[in-house]
């Protein structure tokens, strides 16, 4: 601000109710020869929506909420039996929930339709709440430019602030300059969340993310810089979005996707899901043993599309026992491990199936087929031409690159008639007189995905980040280790997440 500015009067936009913009400027007399500034924001939009993950967005049965992070459910569902479990969490019964909580709600007035009207209401708030309102603060970060003219000290934008910037030894070329950085703040970037019931088909929840993306583009149309949308996901909901884009030509329709800790080729932490049931918090509410989550996730195709396909390997399964040595699969999971139904180790117990079994098992095996290994295999090593992709990589996070049942030497009472057993603990199980527990590789990954569970090199990924990030807490607002994060208050996957908008909007000519 130079000396002529004494002379000026700076005025911000006004937001109305359409997403336009006007001024409120008080006549001087012209002898004052005074001069109103009225500061341009960005106009026009390019819409970015987030597609949360597994279990990551709140479900409804009717009018009631089954699965959302309030006082009710936290309550009710660590003694809800398996069969309440099984029932309540049916993916023909149950949809997606708006009502949620919302952190910050208002904060954007009326430059954008409020939060909830965005979808907001449907992320898990113990998963999500913090970090979509981060998200949307470091999009919308050029209103520090416009209160610079208001104040003597200058600030930089977030965007401006890791401009130059490396992430430990990624390539120069994911380094965003100062041009870049300069067309992204041409632009608004207003959040949207898709909800999506994460128990049905990924296949069936990408034909509702392509009539939600075509609700959100008509809802901008006279405000649109492109008639596209740039996706950023979370774990399972990139599996939704690659599904969208490349298997229902979806692809015409999204300018970029930003992938976040994407089990891309599975993850043998689904079968471990299903032997043991989930881990931590989340597993008091959801399940924390077979007997619980097993009737929930068998009877749910989504969960399920989180299995190691072929492309994932051989050997991830190995049973380690003093009269058997076996590593599994040999060729293919579906007919060695998801399918078997005699061998201990199988995927599925249809003891635990409840109801009429044999009616559960046929309905088991058909999902396997028809759904679950169509739909890995057909969506493998396809991508939109702009994806960028972060994963974690931490030896900080043990996750399951293998799995072994190991031979125990455990105390257990008789084996029940129908010839199977869970004792106390939900890592063991029993073949004949031997007891095995389940035991992770503790590979470095996310706690969740394995490293080797992440394609590297593909010719349409743009971009991709190695760093320290938990699986649930991907998008966290705090840095993991602030001593070794770029910058203290601000984690290095926001970061890559947000330069990555930026290096897709390149694409977008200036207004």
């Amino acid at each position: 601000m130079d000396d002529k500015s004494e002379n000026h009067s700076y005025h911000r936009p006004i937001w109305d109710d359409n997403g336009r913009f006007h001024y409120e400027v008080i006549p001087q007399p012209i002898e004052k020869h005074h001069v109103a500034v009225c500061l341009m924001p960005p106009e026009k939009v390019i819409p970015v929506i987030f597609i949360p993950g597994v279990m990551g967005t709140n479900l409804k049965s009717g009018k009631n909420n089954v699965w959302q992070f309030s006082a009710s459910s936290l309550i009710k569902w660590p003694v809800a039996s398996p069969e309440k479990r099984k029932l309540l969490l049916d993916p023909m019964t149950t949809t997606a929930d708006n009502s949620g909580a919302i952190f910050n709600d208002g904060a954007d007035g009326k430059k954008f339709p409020s939060r909830r009207e965005r979808g907001w209401g449907y992320a898990f708030y113990k998963s999500y709440g913090e970090a979509l309102d981060r998200l949307q603060y470091l999009l919308s970060d050029d209103d520090i430019l416009m209160d610079n003219y208001f104040r003597e000290a200058q600030l930089q934008t977030a965007r401006q602030r890791f401009t130059g910037v490396r992430i430990g030894d990624e390539p120069p070329e994911q380094v965003l300059t100062e041009e870049e950085t300069a067309h992204g703040h041409r632009f608004l970037y207003p959040l949207h969340v898709f909800g999506y019931n994460w128990l049905q088909s990924s296949a069936d929840s990408a034909t509702l993310l392509g009539k939600y993306i075509s609700r959100v583009l008509l809802d901008y149309h006279h405000r649109l810089a492109v008639k596209k949308v740039i996706l950023v996901t979370h774990s399972m909901g990139g599996l939704v979005a690659r599904h969208y884009s490349e298997n229902m030509n979806g692809q015409e329709n999204i300018l970029g996707i930003v992938h976040g800790v994407m089990p891309d080729l599975g993850s043998p932490a689904a079968y471990r899901r299903m032997k043991t049931g989930e881990r931590g918090v989340t597993g008091m509410i959801i399940g924390d043993s077979a007997e619980k989550l097993m009737p929930v996730l068998a009877q749910s195709p989504g969960p399920l599309q989180l299995l190691p396909g072929r492309a994932y390997g051989a050997g991830w399964l190995k049973i380690e026992g003093s009269t058997t040595r076996l590593t599994l699969p040999v060729d293919d999971p579906y007919k060695e491990i998801y399918l078997n139904k005699t061998a201990w180790w199988r995927l599925c117990e249809q003891d635990l199936l409840l109801g009429d079994t044999e009616k559960a098992w046929s309905e088991f095996e058909t999902r396997i087929t028809k759904r679950v290994q169509t739909f890995i295999e057909e969506l493998h090593g396809k991508y939109h031409p702009q994806t960028w992709l972060f994963y974690g990589a931490s030896a900080d996070n043990p996750s399951d690159a293998f799995l072994t049942w190991k031979e125990r030497s455990v105390l257990r009472s008789p084996l029940p008639a129908r010839g199977y057993h869970v004792p106390s603990s939900p890592t063991y199980r029993y073949d004949g007189d031997i007891t095995f527990e389940l035991v992770s590789s503790g590979s470095p990954g996310d706690g969740t995905v394995p490293v080797n569970a992440v394609r590297m090199h593909a010719a349409r990924i743009r971009g991709i980040l190695g760093t320290d990030v938990d699986h649930e807490g991907a998008y966290a607002v705090d840095p993991v280790d602030r001593a070794r994060s770029v910058y203290s208050d601000l984690s290095d996957a926001l970061m890559f997440t947000v330069r990555s908008v930026v290096k897709i909007v390149q694409q977008v000519p200036a207004p």
